[in-house]
C-alpha cells in the first residue's frame, strides 16, 4: 500500500469519531502488536448533557497539569454543593474538587489534572446520610491524561536498516523509539488532539531534550513534522 493511501486510511479513521476498527496496515514486521489506530480530534466537551437528566461531560483527552473542565447537569439540586471524584484503583472514589450547582441546574468544575492515565470521574452532591445510593448511580466520564514530552521523528535515510527491536525500518512501520521501554510496549501518543497507539520498535532518541522518536508512519498518521511537544501514555495490552 502506498504512503498516500495509508494517510487516507488514517484520515478516514479520524473522521469516524471513535476508536475505530480500521487501522493503518502494518505491512512491515510489527512484532505481533496492533497497527496504529488514529481517532478523532477532540473539540472539547462544551455541552452540559440533556436538560432534566443527570449528566457529566468532559473532554476525552488532557495533558498532565492542564485544567480539565467538567460540566454537567444535576436536576432538582439548584445551588447544592458538589464534589468531583476520581476513581482510584486501590482506594475507590477520591475527592478532588468542590463546586456548586447553578440555578439553571448546570455545573462547571475546573480540575487541574494531577494524575496520568485513563481516569474515571464523577460528580456527586456533597455527602448526606441519604446520598450514598445516589452517588453509586452517578454517571461516570472518562478522560485520558497524558504526560508531556518532546519528540522528533526518524526514518528518511535509515529505511532498510534493522531496528534495535529486530524489525526492518520502512515508511510503513508504525512505532516509536524510546531509550528504555521494552520492545513491543504499547504507547498512546497525543499530538494536536489526535491519538494513536503504537509499539516501541527501536531505541532512541539520542538528542538532548527529546524523549521520543516517531517512525515516519506514526508521524504521518498524526500530522507530525519536524519536532514538537507530544503527550504520551503507556497502554496496557488487551487481555
Amino acid at each position: 500500500m502506498s504512503r498516500p493511501l495509508v494517510r487516507l486510511v488514517a484520515v478516514v479513521c479520524t473522521a469516524l469519531g471513535t476508536w475505530c476498527a480500521c487501522s493503518v496496515p502494518a505491512l512491515a514486521q510489527t512484532g505481533g502488536v496492533p497497527a496504529p489506530q488514529p481517532v478523532a480530534p477532540s473539540t472539547g466537551a462544551k455541552g452540559y448533557g440533556e436538560p432534566g437528566t443527570r449528566a457529566v461531560v468532559v473532554a476525552p483527552t488532557a495533558v498532565l497539569g492542564q485544567t480539565v473542565y467538567v460540566r454537567g447537569t444535576m436536576p432538582r439540586a439548584p445551588r447544592r454543593r458538589l464534589i468531583l471524584q476520581r476513581l482510584d484503583s486501590k482506594r475507590g472514589w477520591r475527592d478532588e474538587r468542590r463546586g456548586r450547582v447553578r440555578s439553571s441546574e448546570r455545573f462547571l468544575i475546573r480540575w487541574r489534572a494531577n494524575r496520568s492515565g485513563r481516569l474515571a470521574l464523577r460528580v456527586v452532591l456533597a455527602r448526606r446520610r441519604s446520598s450514598a445510593r445516589r452517588a453509586a448511580t452517578a454517571p461516570v466520564a472518562t478522560v485520558s491524561v497524558y504526560r508531556p514530552a518532546r519528540a522528533t521523528f526518524f526514518g528518511p535515510g535509515l529505511f532498510g536498516n534493522t531496528t534495535a527491536c529486530g524489525q526492518v525500518l520502512t515508511p510503513l512501520l508504525p512505532g516509536v523509539a524510546h531509550k528504555s521501554l521494552p520492545c513491543g510496549t504499547l504507547v498512546a501518543i497525543l499530538y494536536e488532539q489526535r491519538e494513536i497507539v503504537v509499539p516501541v520498535v527501536d531505541r532512541g532518541p539520542f538528542h538532548a531534550g527529546y524523549a521520543w522518536d516517531l517512525t515516519q508512519a506514526t508521524a504521518d498518521a498524526l500530522g507530525f513534522t519536524g519536532t514538537g511537544d507530544i503527550g504520551y501514555l503507556r497502554v496496557e495490552p488487551m487481555r
